[in-house]
């Protein structure tokens, strides 16, 4: 199995570029593109260390492509697009609340200068049937059953 270099990522982003109206490509499509096309993208290291590595790799090189984030930890969402289609990416990752990243030469940068504030959903509200808006179930002891 092939391991994903900075040439690989650039071909992944541009097949998935194609596909769609978007132009912002997201992770997951190309973990997805790399499973189909049989190549390694996390190679010896932790989860997907070979693909930020070609990531890394790509910006201090030839610089095809244009990162995104959704925030500054692990978990956020990262995406990509190529050069040519910046605008709609740009248009994209603003929808979704996204940030680019620019490489500095030494560490990944915030255009902007800090990372987007990451918006939490409320937890879902679980309501029992037959309780009133602003009554407190447990006041009402245990349910029948």
């Amino acid at each position: 199995m092939r391991v994903i270099t900075p040439g690989l990522l650039v071909a992944a982003v541009t097949e998935l570029s194609l596909s769609r109206s978007a132009k912002l490509v997201r992770l997951k499509d190309v973990v997805a593109w790399c499973e189909w096309k049989g190549v390694d993208c996390q190679g010896d290291g932790s989860r997907q260390q070979a693909l930020w590595d070609a990531d890394r790799e790509e910006a201090r090189g030839e610089s095809r492509l244009l990162k995104f984030k959704s925030g500054e930890c692990k978990q956020s969402r990262v995406g990509w697009a190529l050069r040519p289609h910046a605008d709609r990416a740009r248009e994209a990752a603003a929808l979704l609340g996204w940030r680019e990243q620019l490489w500095d030469g030494e560490k990944w940068e915030w255009l902007g200068g800090s990372p987007p504030v990451v918006t939490r959903r409320p937890p879902p509200r679980h309501e029992r049937g037959g309780s009133e808006p602003g009554t407190d179930d447990s006041a009402q002891g245990p349910p029948p059953g």
